[in-house]
């Protein structure tokens, strides 16, 4: 199983459930999205999305992230595991 570092654009939603200052909204909305890094083992790869988990046993692993390719900025294998 592969680990691979991904750099990505993640899509970002401020507030809560009550109203927000326009003002303030309008500021925040000329911010560019947060480039988050994500580095895991790859568990599927397809035309569509790439699956990372960040932790994997013989019968189990953690939790799944699901990154869109679109938001993919760079790739890189760090590791070809023996897993």
């Amino acid at each position: 199983m592969k680990i691979i570092k991904i750099e990505w654009v993640d899509a970002e939603t401020i507030g809560d459930n009550a109203w927000q200052e326009l003002e303030g909204a309008i500021e925040y909305a000329k911010n560019d999205p947060p480039i988050m890094i994500t580095v895991g083992f790859l568990l599927h790869e397809c035309g569509t999305h790439m699956s990372v988990t960040e932790s994997v046993g013989s019968q189990e692993c953690g939790h799944v992230t699901k990154i869109p390719v679109e938001m993919i900025k760079t790739m890189k294998e760090l590791v070809e595991n023996e897993m």
